[in-house]
C-alpha cells in the first residue's frame, strides 16, 4: 500500500503539467534519449503546497527509487535534482533503459529500429507519418528500415512533453489522425501534447518518432 501511494503521488505530479512565468524554469516536462538507450526525464508540474512540500516529495521519490532498484538492479533508476521554482516543482530522473522508464512510470516506451518495432508487434503500416516539410510518408516507402530508429511513447490526457532524440528527426505521426498534437522542435526534438480526454479518461495514445 505504501509503495502504491508513492507511485501515485509521483504520477500525480507528472500529470499536472503547465507553463511558467520565468525564463529559467522549463515550460513543460522533457524526455531525452542517448545512443546507449539511456533515458533522462525531467518532470515539470504544479507545486501545490497544501498537498505536499518539497522535502516530503523528495523523500517519497527517494523511497520509490530505492524500492525499484532493489528489485531491478542498482542504477536502473537514479533520482536527480528536486527543485521548486515559480510555483512549479522540477523532478529529474535518469533511467538505464527505456524498459526501466516504462516499468517505473507504468507507461509505454519503445526504443529501437523500425524492424525491431515491427517484430515487437507494433503495426506501423497503419500509422500516418509526416516530414518536417509536411510531406506524408508510409513505412513501406522508407529505405533501410533496419537502420532507422523509432521511439514510441504513450501519452495520457492533459499531458505535454518535449522529446529529444540523439539523431535527426525524419518523421512523426500526423496530428490529424490522432487525439495528439505533434510538432517538430528543431532537428532532433518533438513536442507532443494530449490536450483533451475525449477518447476516455485515462486512455493512453501512442506517438511515433522516426529518426536517424
Amino acid at each position: 500500500m505504501r509503495r502504491e501511494k508513492i507511485s501515485m503521488l509521483i504520477l500525480t505530479v507528472t500529470c499536472m503539467l503547465a507553463g511558467c512565468g520565468g525564463e529559467k524554469t522549463p515550460e513543460v516536462s522533457s524526455l531525452s534519449i542517448d545512443k546507449e538507450g539511456k533515458v533522462s526525464h525531467q518532470i515539470v508540474g504544479q507545486f501545490e503546497q497544501e498537498y505536499y512540500e518539497k522535502d516530503g516529495l523528495m523523500s517519497l521519490a527517494q523511497e520509490r527509487v530505492a524500492e525499484y532498484c532493489a528489485d531491478n538492479g542498482e542504477g536502473s533508476v537514479v533520482l536527480g535534482e528536486v527543485d521548486e521554482q515559480d510555483g512549479k516543482v522540477l523532478i529529474h530522473f535518469d533511467y538505464a533503459s527505456g524498459a526501466d522508464y516504462s516499468a517505473f512510470n507504468g507507461r509505454e516506451l519503445f526504443l529501437g529500429t523500425l524492424e525491431e518495432a515491427q517484430g515487437q508487434g507494433y503495426n506501423l503500416d497503419h500509422v500516418a507519418f509526416t516530414s518536417p516539410k509536411g510531406q506524408p510518408m508510409e513505412i513501406s516507402d522508407i529505405e533501410e528500415p533496419e537502420k532507422m530508429q523509432v521511439m514510441i511513447i504513450g501519452m495520457k490526457p492533459t499531458e505535454e512533453l518535449l522529446v529529444k532524440t540523439f539523431g535527426k528527426v525524419l518523421y512523426v505521426n500526423q496530428s490529424a489522425h490522432t487525439d495528439l498534437d505533434v510538432s517538430f522542435a528543431g532537428k532532433s526534438g518533438v513536442n507532443i501534447s494530449y490536450p483533451t480526454a475525449e477518447s476516455g479518461a485515462g486512455d493512453s495514445e501512442l506517438s511515433y518518432i522516426i529518426f536517424e
